[in-house]
């Protein structure tokens, strides 16, 4: 009872953010979402762990987030959340190293919503072969930007996207 209750509470937040517009288009605010690359190079079959991370938000509870990167360099060992969003209702946490996406989408509920600065989740990435991925927004159907943020109202919420990039020795 108690999992339907979430995946309708969840519907209904992605549901408003659609009918509402949800676009991601740079924020007055000055709240960004980051997929943060690596300061060095990482070797072949190294492991190495992305962070996305956002930077001054008020007022989010859910979000989605649909992310690219080049398959034949890269493949994905693990996500794991980054604790900024507590995610009490994980709608989405998969990957697809064939095709190489990334969908991630998670909600907290009865807390107060997450303000500030923090790490959405992590990305562990093993390095397959030489070259530079980038590690993009995704746009799919729901999120032509490749991400969805909302309040508790269900009223998305604004950011500016910074992709990423993976060079590999």
């Amino acid at each position: 009872m108690f999992h339907r209750s979430l995946n309708y509470i969840w519907r209904v937040i992605a549901l408003s953010v659609l009918i509402l517009g949800a676009s991601c288009a740079p924020s007055s605010s000055g709240a960004v979402v980051k997929i943060e690359s690596p300061a060095s190079p990482v070797q072949v079959n190294e492991t190495v762990t992305v962070p996305v991370k956002i930077e001054n938000i008020a007022g989010l509870i859910a979000m989605e987030i649909h992310l690219s990167f080049d398959p034949n360099l890269l493949e994905v060992v693990s996500l794991t959340d980054g604790g900024f969003v507590v995610a009490d209702f994980t709608v989405q946490n998969t990957f697809d190293n064939t095709a190489g996406t990334i969908d991630y989408a998670v909600a907290q509920m009865n807390r107060p919503a997450a303000e500030g600065s923090g790490t959405l989740f992590e990305i562990v990435f093993r390095a397959k072969t030489s070259g530079n991925s980038a590690i993009s927004f995704h746009g799919t159907e729901a999120a032509p930007e490749g991400i969805i943020l909302s309040d508790a109202n269900g009223k998305p919420l604004q950011v500016t996207l910074t992709n990423g990039t993976l060079t590999i020795k």
